[in-house]
C-alpha cells in the first residue's frame, strides 16, 4: 500500500539592505545552498518556494527534511551579492495555519 507523502510548510523572513530582492534570486540560493550543505538536488526533498513577497515567504518541504531545510535556509548568507540573514518563523502542516497564525502575505 503506497503511503501519503506528508510535507511541511515554513514561514522565514529575509533580513537584508536591499528590499527589492526577487524570488528568482531566492530560488537560486535555495537551490544552491540545498546542493553544499545536503549535497542534493532541491527536487529531492521535495523543496518549493511558495510564496515570496516583502522579503516573507513560505516554502514547502517533505516532513522529514524539515530540520535540513530549516538549517538550510539559517545558511544562506548571501543572496544576488547582498548580505542577508534568513529567520524561520513558524512551521506547520498546512500553509493556511500558517499564513493566519504567523503572517498575512496577500
Amino acid at each position: 500500500m503506497k503511503t501519503k507523502k506528508r510535507h511541511r510548510y515554513i514561514g522565514f523572513k529575509i533580513i537584508t539592505s536591499n528590499p527589492a530582492l526577487s524570488k528568482s534570486f531566492v530560488i537560486k540560493s535555495i537551490q544552491k545552498q540545498c546542493k553544499i550543505i545536503l549535497g542534493k538536488d532541491s527536487s529531492e526533498i521535495g523543496i518549493r518556494l511558495i510564496r515570496f513577497e516583502d522579503e516573507c515567504g513560505i516554502i514547502k518541504c517533505n516532513h522529514i527534511e524539515k530540520e535540513n531545510v530549516i538549517n538550510l535556509l539559517k545558511s544562506i548568507k548571501k543572496i544576488d551579492n547582498y548580505d542577508v540573514e534568513v529567520d524561520t518563523i513558524a512551521t506547520s502542516g498546512t500553509i493556511k495555519s500558517l499564513i493566519n497564525k504567523h503572517f498575512k502575505l496577500s
